[in-house]
């Protein structure tokens, strides 16, 4: 690390982030560059890995410097398995490989995941880690087979996050987690609330850009061009992962549409034909690389299916094509309710989503940010979330949305409360509207980017200004490497030994 006087020199700063690819996460590590170099200092990303047609695109436009390192020799996974063992060997020879790159950073900023920074801190380099959420309490340990070989994993993670200089975490939800999380750790990490770009918010949407004419169309019902009415909006903006319960999303639609259809028959005849006036648009990062993504689709479509729904997909442009990537569902019985899948958006799209929706369902339980109602809520949008971890502290219920349980019912009760769907009172008439005006007045003021990207500076400096310290968990990591490699081995050895056999694999993994 070179010697700095701390009174707002300016900086060499690394993020190393595990993996630059679309979300949340990535949006805020992007956009704290971004502003960190804004303020004079020069700013090297390190990823294990970027996808540039799968990224935001200051990373692949020359506005940010992006390393891939740690990839070279190790895989992501082995057959779908034995993700944190080869993420670690991955986010050691990144770490390695910053330390001989010599670029003399006087900080690093580790993000996510804290497995390198024992190996950052041999280097005397200072280390502020941002956790998002203790990895160990994410991970699934429903087998006796998986608990074992978390084992050193997760002491692993508690003792590496100790080794930072200083920990920030994202919400007060997080900081209370953690300190339960971690019980050797005597410090309290120091809440930074992560802050949203909102002027790239602001940008106008370029209607001649990719699949904003489609999507135009199905908002504004084409097929009926003499009314010429706008649909109702619900978007969802979310990874397609299970953990983020977008299912929830597609079942609420199915309710709401029932709702509405209930309200239109009883204020016209039974001549009348009933045509559903909202639409619901799932929008979300999706890597065609990740298992998990194309899975979770599919379970998506399925439902949609099953509840009697159309869904069509706006995939991605091919590249060096103009023509609209579709897939359609085709004709269902029962309701004509229409869900729209668009895995994968660049920023076009996203701001484009965020100014006609009517409103946000985000429906992971436990978030421990949430940035899409943050966004949401910056665009006058109302939003419905579930009533647990860190949404409490970014949704003000009843004023900028409305926090609820985690079902369908429920979500269905808001968004109708919200939409005035099916009330027979008129004094939410103007809910939306009033909801949408309220909500952007809160997040201009707590949530803004110039006032994140000013306190993490000072966290900086605060960092430079604290002792140097040692590493003391390295010894663990060699014992956590060696016994996953022991575990690696046994895996296969009692696999081949079980396929002989013909019988049940009983470590719980189950065959592939």
């Amino acid at each position: 690390m070179s010697s700095i006087d701390t009174k707002k020199e300016k900086l060499k700063i690394a993020f190393v982030h595990p993996n630059l690819g679309i979300g949340g996460a990535e949006r805020l590590i992007v956009d704290s560059a971004l502003s960190l170099q804004k303020l004079g200092h020069s700013v090297i990303l390190y990823t294990m890995y970027h996808d540039q047609n799968h990224c935001f695109k200051e990373t692949v436009d020359g506005t940010l410097e992006v390393r891939v390192r740690g990839d070279s020799l190790f895989p992501k996974s082995i057959g779908g398995m034995f993700h944190i063992f080869c993420t670690t060997l991955q986010s050691v020879h990144l770490s390695i490989s910053l330390i001989r790159e010599e670029e003399d950073f006087d900080i690093v900023i580790v993000d996510q995941l804290s497995a390198p920074i024992p190996i950052l801190k041999i280097s005397d380099m200072k280390v502020l880690f941002y956790c998002h959420f203790p990895d160990k309490l994410q991970a699934k340990h429903n087998t006796i087979s998986r608990k074992i070989y978390r084992i050193f994993f997760d002491i692993w993670e508690e003792l590496s996050t100790k080794e930072a200089d200083l920990v920030l975490v994202n919400s007060k939800f997080t900081q209370d987690v953690f300190y339960k999380s971690f019980w050797t750790t005597s410090k309290v990490p120091k809440i930074l609330y992560p802050g949203i770009n909102f002027s790239a918010l602001s940008v106008p949407v370029n209607p001649n850009s990719y699949g904003i004419d489609f999507l135009n169309s199905v908002i504004n019902d084409s097929s009926n061009p003499i009314e010429n009415k706008k649909k109702k909006v619900l978007l969802s903006i979310n990874r397609f992962e299970e953990k983020k319960n977008v299912l929830l999303a597609i079942q609420t639609f199915s309710q709401v549409l029932w709702e509405e259809s209930r309200a239109f028959k009883k204020s016209n005849s039974e001549k009348s034909n009933y045509s559903p006036e909202t639409i619901l648009i799932v929008a979300g990062g999706y890597d065609p690389h990740f298992s998990e993504n194309s899975k979770y689709l599919e379970t998506l479509k399925n439902e949609t299916k099953n509840l009697g729904l159309k869904y069509t997909i706006l995939w991605p442009r091919s590249k060096n094509s103009r023509e609209l990537v579709l897939e359609n569902s085709g004709e269902t019985t029962g309701s004509n309710g229409t869900v729209i899948f668009v895995p994968s958006f660049d920023d076009n799209i996203k701001s484009y989503l965020l100014s006609v929706a009517d409103v946000v369902l985000y429906t992971p339980e436990n978030e421990h940010f949430g940035i899409v109602p943050i966004e949401a809520m910056y665009m006058s949008t109302p939003v419905v979330a579930v009533n647990s971890g860190g949404l409490k502290e970014t949704v003000v219920d009843g004023v900028t949305g409305i926090l609820t349980n985690s079902n369908s019912q429920d979500f269905t009760d808001a968004v109708c409360k919200i939409l005035n769907i099916g009330i027979e009172s008129q004094d939410n008439a103007n809910l939306a509207k009033e909801m949408g005006e309220q909500a952007k007045t809160h997040v201009e003021k707590k949530f803004g980017l110039s006032t994140y990207a000013s306190q993490l500076e000072n966290y900086l400096y605060d960092t430079l200004k604290l002792g140097n310290t040692m590493p003391v968990a390295l010894p663990l990591l060699a014992l956590s490497i060696v016994w996953s490699f022991v575990f690696f081995i046994a895996f296969f050895v009692v696999r081949y030994y079980d396929d002989l056999n013909a019988e049940p694999f009983f470590l719980g993994f189950g065959r592939p």
